[in-house]
């Protein structure tokens, strides 16, 4: 035994309990989910759910952690599914059994190998030549799904039958209840094995690759090497949720590896907060929340992504997570009921100004896209009409007024964020 570990402290036991804590809270909660919300449709979402945040975790291995900002990182998401869809398929075809919960590992490890040739080509250099060559990657493979359609499929996809492979662990995996035990352990799995990775010395290693690479070249690192191996562990992360999102919809198409999902990652990665192991795992649930739901609701409901992305750049670039940790910090303060009329107006200002851009993106939509529809319609119970000056106007006045009022509001505020970060009671 060396000195140094001699001389290090052993972790108390308080410490300890500590550090368990948030793990089992989330394990109690992945038990208590399927009891609570039990229909068939909520389990498909809460399926989605986990795999998406799985997804997100990995990329914050490379955005958050690495500092690197890839744009093809949905390439590893589709690949990983197709190469799990295909296991299955020739598995079932030689009528082998074989435990459906395994799937994802192979998906991983096909994924694992790909994110190591794919480091390679794009790990010489970060900022923008790393993310042009992965959106260069990503849009070659997206491109090369055309000449094999044998692997790809047509634009069907590639289906399969989840229970060809016969049953295990006492589950038959007809139901989506099954399905919701296998993401939730791999949930557990994945976030695990990251979150100790981010504390092992190649862990720290990549968080001095994204500040300061070229002090790490003079210590004798490898700053390519160590983009590299972050990018492979990420793909293979990567690989796992796209195996998951195959198991759950018993399909695969060449979408899932398209642009759309290499930029939805980024904004549930970025809007839950990088700096946070768990934000990305917020801005998954918050986004796919507003996918599945905002868009029964809306048509526009793209343009509310874009719009949330931009106030988190602009009020909390530390996203979701550090709003939430910023409130935490409020209460340990102590100084509630002190901040109480400075959160109540920037509330009220933020009421009147989410109520004026709901108001003008939907009139701006039925306008221009929907305009064949009519120029009547209602948005949030109010009777507007695209053809009324009053009913723009209406919306110009409550989102103009509520951008005003929140300026010097977030001055005041981001002075207190400022001295609850230091210790501060304010």
């Amino acid at each position: 035994m060396s000195v140094s570990t001699l001389d290090t402290p052993a972790p108390s036991a308080n410490t300890r309990l500590t550090a368990a804590l948030p793990w089992v809270a989330i394990t109690a909660t992945l038990i208590v989910l399927p009891l609570l919300f039990s229909s068939n449709s909520m389990i498909s979402t809460l399926n989605y759910l986990g795999t998406m945040a799985i997804f997100a975790l990995s990329y914050n291995v490379l955005l958050g952690q690495t500092g690197l900002l890839s744009l093809g990182h949905g390439t590893f998401f589709g690949l990983g599914g197709f190469i799990a869809t295909h296991a299955i398929l020739h598995m079932a075809d030689a009528g082998v059994s074989f435990p459906l919960p395994l799937i994802p590992a192979i998906g991983g490890f096909g994924a694992l190998i790909l994110g190591f040739f794919g480091g390679w080509l794009a790990s010489g250099r970060g900022g923008m030549p790393f993310a042009m060559i992965t959106l260069g990657l990503a849009e070659l493979v997206y491109a090369a799904a055309a000449l094999f359609p044998s692997i790809y499929g047509s634009e069907e996809g590639v289906s399969f039958d989840r229970m060809d492979l016969g049953a295990s662990f006492g589950m038959d995996y007809g139901p989506t209840v099954d399905i919701y035990v296998i993401i939730a352990v791999w949930f557990l799995i994945c976030a695990g094995v990251l979150y100790y990775f981010s504390k092992t010395p190649l862990g720290l290693l990549t968080n001095a690759v994204r500040d300061n690479a070229e002090r790490i070249e003079f210590l004798g690192f490898s700053a390519r090497r160590v983009r590299m191996l972050a990018y492979a562990i990420a793909a293979a992360v990567a690989g796992v949720a796209g195996s998951l999102a195959a198991l759950n919809f018993e399909i695969m198409t060449v979408n899932e590896m398209g642009a759309t999902t290499c930029m939805l990652v980024l904004l549930m990665t970025y809007i839950g907060g990088t700096k946070h192991f768990f934000g990305p795992v917020l801005g998954a649930i918050v986004i796919g929340l507003m996918k599945i739901w905002l868009s029964d609701i809306s048509p526009a409901w793209m343009m509310y992504f874009g719009l949330l992305f931009i106030f988190v750049v602009m009020v909390q670039p530390a996203g979701l997570a550090g709003i939430l940790m910023d409130g935490i910090a409020l209460l340990r303060s102590g100084s509630v009921g002190a901040q109480a009329p400075l959160l109540g107006l920037i509330g009220l200002a933020g009421a009147f100004a989410l109520t004026g851009t709901i108001i003008l993106i939907e009139l701006a939509y039925r306008a221009g896209l929907d305009a064949t529809l009519g120029p009547q319609i209602t948005v949030l119970g109010l009777p507007l009409s695209t053809a009324s000056v009053l009913s723009w106007g209406l919306g110009l006045i409550c989102a103009g007024g509520g951008v005003i009022a929140m300026r010097p509001l977030f001055d005041r505020l981001a002075t207190l964020r400022h001295s609850l970060s230091k210790g501060e009671t304010a």
